[in-house]
């Protein structure tokens, strides 16, 4: 026989269940622009019958239409897409982080920047502007005061040397702190992980929830330090039975349940830097992510990379080689193209000294001409610097002989410009436009590949939010859905109260 109250309790769930439904629409509609939120619904399934308990089995027909019943509030997630972000979001950092660091070394190394007067300041210019001064000497060679505007240029030309060598390593070391800065933020959020971990997982036991119906605010903040972390390696999360996840970055565990790893940040003696995992010393940049971008740049030397700790890219190492390749090449030229001996037969025993190696002393710096030069510590002599007549003919002559061919060495003659990973063969304009064409095309790659993997990043995310994000359309839809249910299964209350009414006040006894 069928219970007097049970249209009352089946109207009764109807009510309640509107009523949570209309309430997690109204969480939704009031997270709609809080960051990492994943929109919630209510699921409900109908009640069933259960007569397994009863000790007579009753008859189920009627029984029928007990009412709604609410599983859980659950989150609308993908995982496929979830994981899919965060892969992207990965080879997004690495190319961004390339092109930032490419960038800054074009920006030090650049040839193109005319000035706002007209005048170059990259090394291109400077080489021009001492042929330039080498040719007007060459016309009067026993004019001082040309010699000293020469002398001049070759001051210039080693200054803007310095200038780029102290400018690549100054660059070099602000990425080293920003690297120190990251690796902090990464450990930090890994700590943060085990936590919400920890939270989640006493969440679950205290409040009987399941793996589907979770502490879904706690999840949106574990599943946001995701998406960030993701920037910094490629990541590979595997959900656990107790609500808690384990994390493997760059193909390394370093989070599991209230447990995690940290990364070590080492600076080494040959201006390259370590990223290793405090538990087992294993690299920690590699595959993808900010991390590797950011380790291969600075530690890069290219295909000449010795140390176990450099890297074969074109970093930081590389471009510093190519200007200490150039500034040797030019002491070579310069030192050794002007004679300032010559024995009875008119051969030379001796040039003149134009640049060398600078040493910092007690008094000042002391120029050593013998030694070998680098872009960071090649200057002019206290010869040249003192007298700018040193240049001049002893005999103050005007044969040029000497200068045409120190011009020739300068803009016609091949050299052979030899740095840690290859050999070039050319001019010394040659040579420059060689490594700045390979900075250039580098630096274009980077950017292109950064550009596409936002791209696809972006429709990822378009993807995720028609799942995951908050519709005010959508919402505001089922607000007026759940509201005509409520008022739905109110009416049915009335409905049933009037039935009662009859049943007990107007049937006669």
């Amino acid at each position: 026989m069928r219970p007097t109250f049970l249209g009352f309790e089946a109207a009764k769930t109807g009510v309640f269940a509107s009523q949570k439904a209309l309430d997690i629409v109204g969480h939704n509609l009031s997270n709609v622009n809080t960051e990492g939120y994943t929109r919630q619904r209510v699921d409900q399934v109908a009640q069933s019958v259960n007569a397994s308990g009863a000790r007579l089995k009753p008859d189920l027909v009627s029984l029928a239409g007990m009412g709604t019943y609410i599983e859980g509030v659950a989150q609308l997630r993908n995982e496929r897409l979830d994981n899919a972000y965060r892969q992207e979001s990965s080879n997004a950092g690495f190319y961004n982080q390339q092109t930032t660091m490419l960038s800054d070394i074009e920006n030090i190394i650049n040839e193109l920047d005319v000035g706002d007067d007209g005048n170059g300041y990259g090394l291109s210019f400077a080489i021009k502007d001492m042929y330039t001064s080498l040719q007007d000497f060459t016309y009067n060679a026993s004019s001082e005061a040309d010699a000293n505007v020469f002398a001049n240029s070759v001051l210039n030309v080693t200054q803007t040397l310095n200038r780029l060598s102290k400018n690549l390593t100054k660059s070099a070391e602000q990425h080293k702190e920003d690297v120190q800065i990251n690796v902090n933020e990464v450990n930090a959020m890994l700590k943060d992980l085990a936590e919400l971990n920890k939270s989640i997982r006493q969440s679950m036991n205290t409040n009987n929830y399941s793996d589907q119906f979770g502490p879904n605010e706690l999840k949106d903040q574990r599943n946001l330090i995701l998406d960030k972390l993701s920037e910094y390696g490629s990541l590979r999360v595997e959900d656990q039975t107790d609500g808690t996840i384990t994390v493997e970055m760059n193909g390394h565990k370093c989070v599991w349940g209230t447990e995690y790893d940290t990364i070590n940040y080492q600076a080494n003696n040959n201006n390259t830097i370590q990223l290793n995992w405090k538990s087992d010393g294993e690299n920690a940049a590699k595959e993808t992510g900010v991390f590797k971008a950011a380790v291969d740049i600075i530690n890069g030397r290219g295909l000449g990379a010795t140390s176990s700790t450099e890297s074969t890219v074109n970093g930081f190492l590389y471009y510093q080689d190519k200007l200490d390749a150039f500034a040797a090449q030019l002491t070579n030229v310069l030192n050794n193209t002007l004679p300032d001996k010559f024995d009875a037969d008119g051969n030379v025993i001796s040039y003149k000294k134009l640049v060398g190696e600078a040493v910092e002393t007690d008094e000042g710096y002391e120029v050593y001409p013998e030694r070998l030069t680098t872009a960071e510590n090649i200057s002019i002599t206290s010869e040249l610097t003192n007298d700018s007549s040193y240049l001049i003919n002893a005999d103050n002559s005007v044969d040029n002989t000497y200068l045409l061919e120190l011009v020739n060495k300068l803009t016609k003659d091949d050299h052979v410009f030899s740095s840690a990973s290859d050999k070039f063969t050319g001019t010394f304009q040659e040579f420059v436009a060689d490594y700045t064409g390979t900075l250039g095309s580098e630096n274009s790659y980077a950017q292109g590949r950064y550009e596409a993997s936002l791209k696809i990043l972006g429709d990822i995310q378009d993807s995720r939010d028609e799942i995951s994000g908050v519709s005010e359309g959508e919402e505001t839809v089922n607000m007026m859905t759940y509201n005509r249910a409520y008022q739905a299964a109110a009416r049915m209350m009335t409905v049933m109260d009037g039935l009662l009414d009859v049943l007990i006040n107007k049937t006669a006894v």
